[in-house]
């Protein structure tokens, strides 16, 4: 009796504390004292020792007391319920830039669900393999952060990736983006200046992502559409913002398959580009379009008057073509019609006597970039 009583007592003094363990890391979690896991604070340990800190903004990141709290680390984040680190953010747009190497010991961040590493100086190294490992990733940002070499095919297998962008770095030319199609759940996918000049299929493998709604192809020299192709190519009815500006062989060819995709667009950018002959009609059931960039191209005769039926419409650039007429667009605080970015003093015809454009400028007004 008394033996069994003693392992009652032992099996209540166990209960207990676990209960008292499980109710102070809920209480840690709320009070923002979550702690992560040892080997990913090693990791994230390793990462820093691969990079140059010129501007000391890692100082939170070390080993002692006061610092062995990985989640309190300056770009880290960690799940109030399991401590894993879900999320490494250290893009420098707003911040001072890291330089040096991404490290491999990053892969033992295995619950990591947002990356962005954008912006920062990795000296021209090569894409980082073991990022395809990674694949809770929903966010993955390396823009503008110097690499170098091919893109891994493996990113095809981050199936929950909703948001990549790769674009302004150095990588070598693309063969095939066929991987891109298994990105089933992108929503913004970014790859500006990154060369696909021998990939035909391009506009066929984005028309086929469901969930596409921002695509960044601005300066690719991608390669020219044909008519003929197009006929294969499904529309993509979730795209709302769309950049393929800075692609010589990209020419009015381009139209069809726009507007037969264009119901959601609210973002439009074809600026230099090759784009010829008159403006096609089909800017009219874009419903949604609220910015449009033709400037820089070969367009020429009359402005459509149907751009002053999109009540959605506050930026039309056509600025360096060789139109006539004027463009106007409806006033978003009334209902003036008012002229933005016109292209009268840039045509071939006389610019009349005394005529100042209400954006009068040696250079097209641009829009702020979309990263």
């Amino acid at each position: 009796m008394g033996g069994r009583s003693l392992k009652l007592l032992y099996a209540i003094f166990t209960l207990l504390v676990h209960l008292k363990l499980a109710l102070g890391f809920i209480s840690g979690a709320r009070e923002g004292n979550i702690w992560c896991i040892e080997r990913e604070r090693q990791a994230l340990l390793e990462f820093k020792k691969g990079l140059i800190d010129d501007y000391n903004r890692l100082s939170s990141w070390g080993s002692e007391d006061a610092k062995k709290n990985c989640c309190n680390w300056e770009g880290v984040h960690c799940s109030y319920q399991t401590g894993h680190v879900v999320k490494l953010n250290l893009q420098a747009w707003k911040n001072p830039t890291l330089r040096g190497k991404i490290s491999p010991s990053l892969i033992e961040l295995q619950h990591l669900s947002y990356l962005d590493l954008s912006g920062n100086d990795f000296n021209q190294s090569q894409f980082p393999k073991f990022i395809s490992s990674l694949s809770d990733l929903q966010f993955l940002g390396l823009y503008d952060a110097n690499l170098f070499g091919p893109i891994p095919s493996q990113l095809g297998n981050l199936s929950q990736l909703q948001f990549l962008d790769l674009g302004s770095n150095y990588f070598q030319l693309i063969e095939n983006i066929e991987w891109i199609s298994h990105l089933v759940s992108i929503k913004h996918l970014g790859l500006n200046s990154v060369n696909l000049s021998v990939v035909n299929d391009w506009l066929n493998v984005v028309s086929h992502l469901p969930k596409l709604s921002k695509l960044l192809l601005c300066n690719c020299d991608l390669p020219l559409i044909t008519l003929s192709s197009l006929s294969h190519i499904n529309s993509s009815k979730s795209l709302t913002y769309l950049d393929l500006s800075s692609n010589p062989r990209i020419t009015s060819s381009m139209f069809p398959w726009l507007f037969n995709s264009s119901t959601n667009l609210a973002y439009l950018d074809l600026s230099s580009n090759q784009l010829q002959g008159s403006i096609p009609n089909g800017f009219d059931n874009m419903n949604s379009l609220e910015q449009l960039y033709l400037f820089d191209n070969h367009l020429e005769g009359n402005i459509p008057k149907s751009f002053g039926d999109i009540c959605t419409l506050r930026t039309l650039d056509l600025w360096k073509n060789n139109l006539n007429g004027q463009c106007n667009v409806p006033n978003s605080d009334t209902n003036r019609r008012t002229t933005q970015y016109c292209p009268l003093w840039e045509r071939h015809t006389a610019v009349p006597q005394g005529f100042v454009p209400g954006n009068s400028s040696s250079q097209s007004p641009r829009r702020v970039p979309h990263v």
